[in-house]
């Protein structure tokens, strides 16, 4: 499958090809056109020509930049909705504190457990593209084992009573968070919307072969430099495509610092 071997491989692998596999294209089509259409018929129209491209180059830009843009925003938000994931197991983790010693060590080993399957299992699927459901049920058993501990609780004074209240309200801060980091694997840019950028591409590059300018190898490095452009912001939006895959995704490592503080705490308290 494409999408395997794009993310398989580094980024600058995998724009070098892009960017490569462009610019090879432009240059054979362009050699096409020159060998079917003389200079001498395009040459007179040089003008109107130039005016139709900065036309459909601009519409192509915004466009291009409107996609990029949104594949940014999203990477971004996959990026924040792990730090707030990541940030509210602590946050149960820390509030565990007050509780009896037997519940607070059960809670904190389904945490740490939870902080290991996300690390081990869930981020090594989420790389691979393996977004079915079988991949995240053991997270999901685990969160529901803190809430069920969390909410058979009977608190013994006010103090732990406001400590349960608090516990439940971070422990469904954390449902939502984890939703939002699924439901972030699984967005990216539709088919749709790549066959559009690869119509548009073909159409902006396509301008430039009406042209006739007195020097072909002139020619050639102006479209291949046009090519080369345009394919540079593609890439971009390859690899933001996935937040969560390819070399530049989104990172473990809030939940990996997490689990040091975790580890630092429990220290300090024993």
């Amino acid at each position: 499958m494409l999408a395997n071997w794009i993310y398989n491989h580094p980024t600058w692998i995998v724009g070098s090809v892009i960017v490569g596999l462009f610019v090879l294209l432009s240059c054979i089509g362009l050699a096409i056109v020159q060998r079917l259409v003389p200079v001498r018929l395009r040459r007179p129209h040089n003008d109107i020509v130039g005016f139709t491209i900065a036309v459909v180059g601009v519409v192509y830009a915004v466009l291009l930049a409107f996609i990029a843009v949104a594949t940014w925003e999203t990477f971004r938000k996959g990026d924040n909705v792990v730090a707030s994931e990541a940030n509210y197991v602590g946050d149960v983790f820390r509030n565990t504190i007050g509780l009896p010693d037997n519940l607070a060590r059960q809670l904190r080993g389904h945490l740490d457990q939870y902080i290991d399957v996300v690390i081990g299992q869930e981020w090594p699927a989420q790389q691979a593209g393996r977004l079915e459901e079988a991949s995240w049920q053991k997270g999901w058993e685990l969160l529901a084992d803190v809430h069920f501990d969390i909410a058979h609780f009977r608190p013994a004074n006010a103090g732990e009573a406001v400590l349960q209240g608090q516990l439940l309200r971070s422990l469904n801060s954390l449902y939502d968070a984890r939703r939002g980091r699924l439901l972030a694997a699984k967005e990216h840019v539709t088919p749709v919307i790549w066959w559009i950028i690869a119509f548009g591409a073909m159409l902006t590059v396509g301008c430039t072969y009406l042209f006739g300018p007195p020097n072909f190898k002139m020619h050639v490095v102006i479209t291949a430099i046009l090519a080369a452009s345009l394919a540079v912001v593609i890439v971009l939006i390859v690899a933001l495509d996935y937040p969560f895959r390819g070399s530049l995704s989104v990172s473990d490592e809030a939940f990996r610092d997490v689990k040091k503080n975790m580890e630092t705490l429990v220290f300090q308290h024993r």
